[in-house]
């Protein structure tokens, strides 16, 4: 049988959108002991009050900036570049595919164009500029599974020093997520991380990452 505080303390930090809000001091602590009531009830297996709760979450806030440290304040990125008039295709995997794609992969990088190739169990899917799509059709004759077109990509690079750093990936998502983008397709490399959306939201994307971790920022 758990204490209120010790059962707090659990639900709160399994739930990220829980954590998140607490931690940011965004939610209402009255509103949030009377959602958790039942949980907390049913972990300590007694009847607890709304009150009791609250006084356990005003704690549990006040300690959550050493539980989850606030990565923003050293977490600086390199720089951020946008290619735009893009589309991604995705096909079946097959020889015939991958054969067809690696001549179509050729020839573009021959022009210096952009492409770019996802590979996964059962799919294949490319990235390139919607001025290629003429060539797409006339070198890969299988049927395409998905097509999304105007989309773009946010290039966003970092130095080596955060490679190790826990959930460095997740803090850029989370500001995308705030903002209600969607994100199309995700790529990374070593040092960089590519984010593929609409073409629509990607300088409000673009913003949001510069004014958070940008070491340029105004």
């Amino acid at each position: 049988m758990l204490k209120i505080p010790h059962a707090v303390r659990k639900i709160i930090l399994k739930n990220s959108l829980l954590k998140f809000g607490i931690h940011h001091k965004l939610l209402n602590l009255a509103q949030v002991a009377k959602f958790i009531k039942p949980l907390v009830s049913a972990q300590t297996k007694k009847n607890v009050t709304e009150n009791a709760i609250h006084m356990s979450l005003s704690r549990l806030q006040k300690n959550l900036s050493k539980l989850i440290p606030d990565k923003n304040n050293y977490f600086e990125i390199d720089n951020i570049t946008i290619n735009s008039n893009l589309c991604a295709i995705s096909f079946l995997k097959t020889e015939e595919t991958h054969k067809n794609i690696n001549n179509l992969y050729n020839k573009i990088q021959k022009e210096k164009g952009y492409i770019t190739i996802t590979e996964g169990g059962s799919i294949i899917t490319i990235i390139l500029e919607e001025k290629y799509l003429k060539a797409v059709q006339q070198t890969i004759k299988q049927r395409v599974k998905y097509i999304y077109t105007s989309l773009a990509s946010l290039g966003i690079t970092f130095p080596e020093k955060y490679l190790k750093m826990p959930g460095l990936l997740y803090l850029i998502i989370q500001q995308i997520a705030l903002q209600n983008i969607n994100i199309v397709e995700l790529a990374s490399t070593t040092t960089e991380f590519i984010i593929y959306l609409d073409q629509k939201d990607v300088m409000l994307a673009f913003d949001t990452i510069f004014q958070k971790f940008s070491k340029n920022q105004i």
